[in-house]
């Protein structure tokens, strides 16, 4: 009960800007259908007899389920549901935030819809087809192939055969996240898009909505901004006074809010207000160099796989947040807007990922393949372009970006996403651009691209030196880095590969982040995982337990580092340092606490020291970011 009460917030905080919104989260019917018998035997039909089928609650995933979690293939979920009466000038759309892989629906034995792609969401127009008493049913298959994405790869992907088949985490098949039912206006408002751009030098912010509304209401800390929109090309603008302007960043995720309306239809949106360039190879943030750690997560916990829900969500990125990993290219997939949400509230920069997972030269030449990225692509670029966390867009992980047919993929979709939104960067995760082979800038794909994402593996020095030589006025993002334990490599083995790969980025003034692989152990069938069935590169277990790596990874990647100097007469003398190599950033807002003693330190830029004087007591000092996470703790 808890589980649905904590899906229904979300939801309904999700769908509140809809005129009205009926969440179909919670009871369904659910059936395998390993035989593909469903349509035929009149599976669709209202009358369909589903009392004797297994009850299950929606966000849900059949792979969970110990009987089905081999199965691969076509399963049904089905739910009755009343509504009420639609205006003559409404329409009705069934939403989905994400249901794996392709499914098929019906509507009171009606199609009204279909979609591939198993992480972004998707609307069906039912305004035909919906009654008084309802029937929903939906056929989902979760299987892969080589034209799904993600998918297997096609021969000349120069892999062997039995890793060509799978890719490495599990197609955790079902409703997998909310579904509602949507009622608004004929006219309502499409795909809200808000561009805020700060002028850094004079304080001022201009806002620009895109929308074809009439009234536009801005809100900041939840008080009404009197700001005066006005007519431009494609949507209307405001200046806001420095006065009114609080910048977003990870240390101060200030957020306003933005109601639009339009005839009958009100939308309502979060943003903030943040700059995100590219210059002289460093990434700076509202003018100011940034360098900040990482990591990947994949969405994988015992007993949910991908559902992600919110207490699990909510400890997971409070642990990333809390050890200094708050710059990443979290999921090789777009993630849900749960986990956005709260980066945007709490403070973390993401680079969100859309297909493309080692695609061979062959698939990405292939003129389907290319069309179902650019759907998932645009799907999640239109659901995530107000969200001030997400300040980059890959293209994709690990694929062959020297041949023609990965750079032909970087360049067009380069293209593709910044006419969809232009004020984000745009990346790729590349495991060829520090090869031997590659000699010059035009050899590689990331010509095409803002910053250059490489994952290293080994020889990280060399490397990462040699994607400087190739491109010096990129920044270099380490998107992976890691290692897995195994019965040959210890945790031993792990921390000193981590802290060996993170001195050799400390040594390059253009690493601007280090992501390493992963956050957490996770379900695969990939050669060479565990017997348990684990990838075990995490520094947390898979039911979250802290390794010893992850303390490691907290000091490395914490911008501070803390110096008991002395400790005599009833006094404990701290040095605080801020690092000046990686990571590196300002600090405005930390605090230092020994005891019952908080103090605040004064803003500190990289490579400054500040001395602090607590009364001598028990228990460790502690760093304190703004939002009172805790991110390294000295005992004495």
């Amino acid at each position: 009960m808890i589980m649905k009460r904590i899906v229904l917030l979300v939801t309904l905080v999700m769908l509140a800007v809809s005129t009205y919104a009926q969440s179909l989260i919670g009871d369904w019917s659910f059936a395998l259908d390993p035989q593909k018998i469903g349509e035929q035997d009149g599976w669709t039909a209202p009358s369909f007899p589903d009392n004797k089928l297994d009850k299950v609650t929606v966000p849900h995933s059949y792979s969970v389920d110990k009987r089905f979690f081999f199965y691969t293939g076509n399963a049904w979920y089905f739910r009755k549901f009343d509504a009420q009466p639609l205006k003559p000038t409404y329409k009705a759309f069934l939403n989905f935030d994400a249901v794996f892989y392709r499914c098929e629906i019906w509507l009171n034995g009606h199609k009204v819809g279909s979609h591939e792609g198993g992480y972004t969401p998707f609307s069906v127009d039912v305004t035909q087809h919906l009654q008084q008493k309802n029937t929903l049913s939906i056929k989902v298959d979760n299987s892969w192939d080589s034209t799904t994405i993600p998918g297997s790869r096609t021969k000349d992907s120069n892999y062997n055969a039995p890793a060509s088949q799978l890719y490495p985490w599990i197609n955790y098949g079902g409703i997998t996240k909310p579904v509602a039912l949507q009622i608004k206006p004929s006219n309502y408002i499409h795909h809200l898009k808000i561009e805020a751009e700060p002028d850094l030098k004079k304080g001022t912010a201009r806002i620009l909505i895109r929308t074809d509304a009439a009234f536009i209401h801005l809100y900041s800390g939840g008080k009404k901004v009197a700001a005066v929109f006005k007519p431009v090309n494609g949507g209307f603008q405001a200046t806001l006074p420095a006065k009114e302007v609080q910048l977003w960043s990870h240390d101060n995720p200030f957020l306003y809010a933005v109601e639009v309306i339009s005839g009958e239809d009100t939308v309502r949106s979060n943003f903030g207000i943040r700059k995100i360039e590219v210059k002289n190879a460093q990434l700076l943030l509202n003018g100011q160099p940034i360098k900040m750690g990482g990591c990947n997560r994949p969405a994988d916990y015992p007993g949910y796989g991908s559902l992600d829900p919110a207490n699990v969500l909510q400890q997971d990125l409070s642990l990333i947040k809390s050890s200094g990993m708050e710059l990443s290219r979290i999921a090789h997939h777009a993630v849900s807007k749960d986990l956005l949400d709260w980066a945007d509230k709490h403070g973390m920069l993401i680079i969100t990922e859309a297909g493309n997972w080692q695609l061979s030269p062959k698939q990405m030449a292939d003129p389907l393949i290319r069309e179902k990225f650019r759907s998932q692509m645009k799907e999640m670029v239109e659901r995530d372009w107000n969200h001030p966390s997400v300040i980059a867009y890959s293209l994709g992980n690990e694929f062959y970006s020297h041949r023609a047919e990965g750079q032909a993929w970087v360049k067009d979709m380069a293209q593709f996403t910044r006419e969809l939104d232009p004020t984000r960067l745009i990346t790729f995760a590349s495991n060829i651009v520090f090869r031997d082979y590659i000699k010059k800038p035009e050899d590689e794909a990331s010509q095409y691209v803002d910053f250059v994402s490489a994952n290293v593996y080994a020889k990280h020095a060399e490397w990462v030196a040699r994607i400087h030589e190739l491109y010096p006025s990129k920044p270099v993002y380490i998107s992976e880095f890691g290692i897995m334990a195994t019965r040959n490599k210890t945790e031993q083995d792990r921390i000193k590969y981590l802290q060996d790969a993170i001195a050799a980025f400390r040594k390059a003034d253009y690493v601007v982040g280090a992501s390493i692989w992963t956050f957490n152990d996770y379900l695969s069938r990939f050669p060479q995982t565990n017997p348990d069935g684990y990838r075990s590169w995490g520094i947390v277990t898979p039911d979250r337990q802290l390794r010893e790596s992850y303390y490691i990874i907290q000091k490395e990647f914490s911008p501070a580092l803390i110096e008991i100097a002395g400790n005599q007469g009833g006094k404990l003398t701290v040095k605080i340092k801020s690092r000046a190599d990686f990571p590196a950033y300002t600090l405005k807002g930390y605090k230092v606490k020994h005891g019952d003693q908080t103090l605040e330190l004064p803003v500190m830029q990289p490579g400054d020291t500040q001395t602090l004087t607590f009364n001598a007591g028990n228990g460790p000092v502690e760093l304190i970011k703004p939002g009172d996470f805790v991110i390294l703790r000295q005992k004495l």
